[in-house]
């Protein structure tokens, strides 16, 4: 009976394994962040975005916020940085930086206070 049992569970584990495919599909076009907001005060200043991207990617601000680097052409990590003007009004702005991968795209919002 064990060596049944044991030839059976050889044959299944010979199945299992033929059917698996070796071929490494590619990932699809991504862009990930730690967090999608922050915080700043009034002041001009920077705040840095860490992304993790799958594919070469791109990124772009409103008009207060300038992005650099503003494009990677490869996967990894990549650190952001964002530079900001100071709020000349008496309420807080939010600003957009949207970054995008391949088709995928992910949107940082920054918020200056007033």
């Amino acid at each position: 009976m064990k060596k049944h049992l044991l030839l059976l569970l050889t044959l299944v584990c010979v199945c299992l394994t033929s059917s698996c495919k070796d071929e490494d599909e590619a990932a699809p076009d991504s862009v990930y962040m730690y967090s999608t907001t922050g915080t700043v005060d009034a002041a001009a200043g920077t705040h840095s975005v860490t992304i993790f991207t799958t594919c070469a990617w791109t990124a772009a601000g409103d008009t207060w916020i300038t992005v650099n680097p503003v494009a990677g052409g490869e996967k990894g990590i990549h650190v952001v940085k964002l530079s900001y003007t100071a709020n000349p009004s008496a309420a807080p702005r939010t600003g957009t930086v949207t970054f995008k991968a391949g088709t995928y795209t992910e949107t940082f919002t920054l918020t200056q206070k007033q």
